[in-house]
């Protein structure tokens, strides 16, 4: 018995090779004594069976032990090593009998030996049939009714019309035949059910040998009980360890099978042989009829020509279900067709060489070609450039070996010259003959990429401007100074807008976006394409020179400092824009945000200095950025703790020099430094939004003062752009009104030009000032955008003359023309910084009705302005 490639062998088992011997001696000692009479006593012989019959059941037990086998094969065994036991009783007895024991032990024997075929049978009835569906199992009960026909034909002839011989009819003989033909037919009837069943889990070739093993046992056991003309030994003897054998065979075939790791699924076929051998044994004793004539002639004829009908019918069926398979493959390959040809999908088949041997109807969709045009070209002709390399090393490695895949992105070029990217799967089936070559599926997925594109550019660019964000500024740093030497320089430059916040202001955001894309624009035109500009956040700006360091970085930025100071056309109006920038320069290695840090640092010192151009980062500027850090958090406390004091400056009537009210003025009352001017702190409310509390804490002291005045003294405070910016700011101020008692005309809010000038909030903010009835004053006049239409759009009540433009002898035009600019629009003119009588005896000449100054009043806490109230001039022009 050959084995099959890759399992183990089938004597490699002692067990079964132990049996085997065991089954030929036996065989041997049978033949031997047929011919030379009994070499031993007659239990001698049923001994061998017991020998036979052990290592068989060893072999049954490891089956149906072992844990690799399938629930189904291992219940199997157990019955058959059950059933097989049996048998070593009815050896047993007959060994008992044999040696002078009762007679009635025989009987028993008998008995027994019926109820373990009984046991050994019923595992059998109830395997199923391979078949499916009505048609197939029509089929297999034709075939084994061919083959049952035959069976019954050479089993009468052979052994059960021996039982009336001489024409003798008894009523022993009949039930002999009976049994014998009941015999021989249940196992031909289970051997060929072993050989149709459709259990997966048990070994084929195993099936085989245990439908020989009924075969065997029970149609032997029958002529054994039943035949008259017996050899000279037991039958049984022969039949039973041969039986017991091919048991063995297929217990150790399932074993090789099971740790091989599985059979491999036989590919069904629509016929089976066995009818036909059935066919061929019956035209034998048909031919063996003719020529030696037998007395069966008749029943050999009549079953031959029912087999013939038989055969018919099955033909007939045979026909019937291939038509009906033709069929269904008919339709499956018109379902695959129309799937292939409205896929979007598109599928293509080439020779190991590449040129296309087929094109699915998607290529026309794809590709924009028709698909018979592309047959017989080759599609590398149509890969990107720079795809080529890539694919072309995929598409060898699977074209090496039949069953290679490869999944791949490429880009082909469409009918219209674009380029469509698909996502591909190769297959090689040049081993299949129905395709016999490299099959690949291509889907578009164009729109998809580009979305994907399209998201991953959002997450890195800025996009209003296309610069890098932050977080692509941040990586490509980190990836310069980790791929730097340490002797290559990395330069860092942070910059930001200079008074970006008053283009906001006066002009609205989209003209601030606008100057934004300018600005971007000349930064990218100013650097080299290796270098990288970045937009990280509302007007600050970063660039990363990789490889460049001092006077080349100088020379950069001074060009991009003059670029942006060249007017470019806004929104229909000329616009410059000034930067102040801040540079360190790094090495690689160097920490990337701490480069960041010293660039940002650097770049406060250039702003600090209000004249744009550029600071290049020095050791001890955190000392100063660390200053400001506690100058922030010292004006904080001293908001919080009531440090700061208001200061007052008359204003007064000219020429008599009449005090009509006074401007708030905020002193800082430092714990350790003494007084402050507003120059020593103002910045840096500014710069870190304290200006807003700070300007609310003035408002509110200043309005709590004046409401102790004389009702016809006034009192002005100054309001910076960011608190006119706040949303909500006119009720600020009408809760400071209400909580100090002062009447609304009595306050007046000093505005500079360029706040003035702010649109949005800030517009919104003043007008709801002069509802609430509040004064409002232009100060420092002519000092900012000037202009007539800014006084008739503007909803002011008073302007004040800036100090640098009081008369000192010298010109007087500016002071002259905002004096009538004043009378013109109906508007209060005041001068400030008035410090001599002849600059007060002037003004009033000019037409000026208020004015203040150290010539009539330096600025003075609120106990020494009270104590002046009761004189009503307080300083007379020329006096």
């Amino acid at each position: 018995m050959p084995d099959s490639p890759g399992r183990l062998p089938l004597l490699a088992d002692r067990a079964f090779r132990a049996v085997t011997a065991l089954a030929i001696v036996d065989v041997v000692a049978f033949l031997v004594q047929e011919h030379t009479g009994p070499l031993w006593p007659e239990p001698v012989n049923w001994l061998l069976l017991i020998a036979v019959i052990a290592p068989t059941l060893l072999l049954c037990r490891r089956v149906r032990t072992d844990p690799a086998s399938a629930p189904v094969v291992r219940r199997y065994w157990r019955t058959v090593e059950l059933g097989i036991s049996l048998f070593v009783g009815v050896a047993g007895l007959r060994i008992a009998a044999g040696l002078g024991a009762p007679g009635w032990l025989l009987p028993v024997s008998v008995a027994l030996h019926v109820i373990g075929g009984i046991v050994l049978t019923w595992p059998l009835v109830d395997l199923p049939f391979g078949a499916r569906g009505r048609a197939r199992r029509a089929g297999v009960w034709l075939d084994l009714g061919t083959l049952s026909a035959a069976a019954g034909l050479l089993i009468w002839h052979f052994a059960a019309s021996a039982q009336f011989a001489g024409g003798r009819v008894t009523v022993p003989g009949v039930l002999s035949a009976i049994a014998i033909m009941g015999a021989g037919l249940n196992g031909v009837f289970l051997g060929a059910k072993v050989v149709l069943a459709g259990v997966d889990s048990f070994a084929r070739r195993g099936l085989y040998w245990i439908g020989a093993s009924a075969l065997i046992g029970g149609l032997g056991s029958a002529i054994g009980f039943l035949h008259p003309h017996q050899p000279d030994g037991n039958l049984l003897v022969l039949v039973l360890p041969l039986a017991a054998y091919a048991a063995a065979v297929g217990a150790r075939l399932q074993m090789v099978e099971t740790a091989a790791g599985g059979r491999r699924q036989r590919t069904p076929h629509g016929y089976s042989l066995m009818p036909y051998v059935g066919i061929a044994a019956v035209l034998a004793m048909v031919v063996y009829h003719n020529i030696g004539g037998t007395t069966n002639g008749i029943l050999i004829d009549l079953v031959a020509v029912g087999l013939t009908a038989l055969v018919v019918v099955r033909q007939l069926l045979a026909f019937r279900l291939n038509d009906a398979l033709l069929a269904r493959i008919g339709v499956q390959e018109k379902r695959f067709r129309l799937l292939v040809q409205n896929s979007t999908d598109m599928v293509t088949i080439a020779d190991p060489s590449g040129t296309l041997t087929y094109a699915s109807p998607a290529a026309r969709k794809v590709l924009g070609v028709d698909p018979d045009d592309m047959i017989g070209t080759d599609l590398a002709l149509r890969i990107h450039p720079d795809d080529l390399a890539a694919v072309t090393e995929r598409l060898t490695a699977v074209a090496a070996a039949p069953g290679n895949t490869a999944t791949y992105q490429v880009r082909l070029r469409h009918a219209d010259g674009t380029y469509r990217s698909l996502d591909v799967i190769s297959a090689n089936l040049t081993g299949e003959p129905s395709v016999a070559g490299i099959v690949s599926n291509a889907r578009d997925i164009t729109e998809t990429r580009e979305v994907r594109d399209r998201l991953s550019y959002e997450a890195s660019h800025d996009m209003l401007t296309g610069l890098a964000n932050r977080a692509l500024f941040g990586k490509r740093l980190a990836a310069a100074v980790a791929g730097a030497g340490p002797d290559q320089p990395v330069t860092v430059v942070l910059a930001d807008l200079d008074d970006f916040k008053i283009v906001n202001d006066r002009l609205g955001h989209a003209t601030g976006d606008a100057l934004l894309v300018h600005v971007a624009e000349r930064m990218r035109a100013s650097v080299r394409p290796t270098d990288t500009v970045a937009r990280l956040g509302g007007d600050e700006f970063a660039i990363l020179f990789d490889g460049a360091v001092g006077a080349d970085v100088d020379q950069v930025l001074t060009r991009i400092a003059t670029a942006l100071l060249e007017p470019a056309v806004i929104d229909g109006e000329p616009m410059t824009v000034r930067a102040s920038f801040g540079v360190v320069d790094g090495r690689g290695g160097d920490d990337a945000g701490d480069l960041l840090r010293q660039a940002d640092i650097a770049m406060y010192e250039a702003k600090e200095r209000g004249e744009g151009g550029y600071e290049r980062y020095q050791p001890g500027m955190e000392a100063r950025g660390a200053e400001r850090s506690r100058r922030t958090a010292a004006l904080h406390t001293a908001i919080l703790d009531e440090q700061l004091v208001v200061f007052f400056q008359p204003v007064v009537t000219l020429p008599d020099g009449r005090m009509t009210g006074a401007e708030a003025l905020v002193r800082w009352q430092h714990p350790t430094e003494g007084l402050l001017g507003p120059g020593a702190f103002i910045d840096t409310a500014e710069q870190s939004g304290l200006i807003i509390p700070l300007g609310t804490w003035v408002l509110r002291a200043a309005t709590r003062e004046a409401a102790s005045w004389p009702a016809h003294l006034t009192v002005s405070v100054n309001v910076s752009a960011r608190q006119l910016r706040e949303p909500g700011f006119p009720a600020i101020v009408a809760a400071a009104l209400r909580d100090s008692g002062l009447p609304p005309h009595r306050l007046t809010v000093e505005i500079t030009e360029s706040v003035a000038v702010g649109g949005g909030a800030t517009s919104d903010n003043l007008q709801g000032l002069r509802d609430l009835g509040v004064r409002l004053s232009l100060d420092d006049f002519g000092t900012g955008a000037s202009t007539l239409s800014l006084l008739a759009t503007c909803p002011v009540h008073q302007i004040k003359l800036d100090r640098s433009f009081t008369p000192d002898g010298g010109s007087d035009a500016i002071a002259t023309a905002v004096a009538q600019m004043a009378r013109a629009f109906g508007l209060e003119a005041v001068a400030e910084g008035v410090e001599t009588a002849e600059q007060a005896a002037r003004l009033t000449e000019l037409g000026y009705g208020r004015a203040q100054g150290f010539h009539f009043a330096r600025p003075m806490c609120a106990a020494d302005l009270r104590g002046r109230f009761d004189d009503v001039v307080a300083a007379a022009p020329g006096s």
